[in-house]
């Protein structure tokens, strides 16, 4: 193999290891610390499972409850995000540098009732709900948000009543 081939190959082998996707550890954003049993969740590229009380939540996971079901998520940064009843989230983006105490979360809500309690990240920015009807953003504080889904399955975003 001539020099230049090698150093293609090479350039390669290296380019597709930034190309594969992250280790679910590498993107974990926090654990489920409470679970009633009837909720689930979905990692991205994966099936629908049941979620369990210690289990790690991730960067694009699907959170849902049914009609019995409550979870309460512990964020890495101290955060909570507490899911009542017929809730459904996912988690688009969270993003914490323990050293600097910083970092960035973005929650879709699709239905359903939740209260977050703010942690490191929400004491220096907004995190974002993005909701049906807008997005609501919670700074250092608690914030509770009520998204009703509409009988077409579609939902509708209540006012958010934050703290």
């Amino acid at each position: 193999m001539t020099r230049i081939g090698l150093a293609l190959t090479f350039a390669l082998v290296a380019l597709s290891g930034l190309s594969q996707p992250a280790r679910a550890q590498d993107q974990k954003a926090g654990i489920a610390a409470a679970v009633n049993p009837k909720a689930q969740s979905q990692p991205p590229n994966e099936k629908m499972q049941i979620l369990k009380v210690g289990q790690n939540v991730i960067r694009n996971e699907r959170i849902t409850t049914q009609n019995e079901g409550q979870v309460q998520l512990l964020f890495v940064d101290g955060s909570t995000l507490t899911l009542g009843p017929n809730s459904e989230i996912v988690i688009d983006e969270y993003v914490y540098d323990p050293k600097t105490k910083t970092g960035s979360m973005t929650t879709t809500v699709a239905a359903g009732l939740l209260r977050y309690v703010g942690g490191k990240i929400s004491k220096t920015n907004p995190v974002n709900f993005n909701t049906p009807s807008g997005v609501i953003t919670v700074r250092g504080g608690i914030g509770i948000i009520r998204v009703n889904r509409r009988p077409s399955g579609t939902a509708e975003g209540d006012p958010a009543k934050s703290q």
